[in-house]
C-alpha cells in the first residue's frame, strides 16, 4: 500500500466509480435499490496521499489537483458516508503487511480530506455505541427511501 502512484490510484478510483455504476444498473425486483460500496473514491487519494508522505516525496501538484477532482466528482453521489476512525489499540490481522506509521497517515488524510472538501460523513469510532450509531443511520436512510 505504502508504494501507490498517481497511475495505481486513479485506476482504483476509476475501477470504484466502474463497479458502482455497475451495481446500481442492475435491474432490482424492487424500485428501491441500495449500493453498499467498501472504498469512496477519497480513500484511494487518502492512501496516495499517505504513501507519499511514508516515503518523504513532495506531491506533484498539477497531479494531486487531478485525481482531488476525480474524486470530488463522485462524493454527491453518496446519501451516507461512514468515516471509521483509527484506533492503533485494536490488533491487525497478521495477513495483512501493515506499517503502523502509514496506518496513522492513512487515518490522517482521510479525515483531512473529507474536512477540506466538506463532504459530509459520519466518523465511526471502535466504541460500539458510535458503530450501532452508524448502522441506525443506514437502516434509517434504507427505510426512509423505501417510505413513499
Amino acid at each position: 500500500m505504502q508504494h501507490h502512484t498517481a497511475a495505481s490510484t486513479e485506476w482504483i478510483i476509476a475501477q470504484g466509480i466502474a463497479d458502482e455504476i455497475a451495481a446500481a444498473a442492475r435491474p432490482a425486483p424492487e424500485p428501491i435499490q441500495v449500493v453498499l460500496a467498501d472504498r469512496a473514491p477519497f480513500d484511494a487519494l487518502a492512501y496516495f496521499r499517505a504513501a507519499q508522505q511514508w516515503r518523504h516525496e513532495t506531491p506533484d501538484p498539477r497531479e494531486k489537483e487531478r485525481l482531488s477532482l476525480l474524486a470530488s466528482t463522485q462524493a454527491t453521489k453518496y446519501h451516507l458516508l461512514l468515516a471509521t476512525v483509527l484506533d492503533e489499540a485494536l490488533p491487525v490481522e497478521h495477513k495483512h503487511d501493515y506499517d503502523t506509521r502509514y496506518r496513522a497517515l492513512v487515518d490522517q488524510h482521510t479525515h483531512t480530506l473529507l474536512t477540506e472538501n466538506e463532504i459530509p460523513h459520519q466518523r465511526v469510532t471502535s466504541a460500539p455505541d458510535s458503530q450501532a450509531h452508524a448502522v441506525e443511520l443506514a437502516l434509517q436512510l434504507c427505510l426512509n427511501q423505501a417510505t413513499p
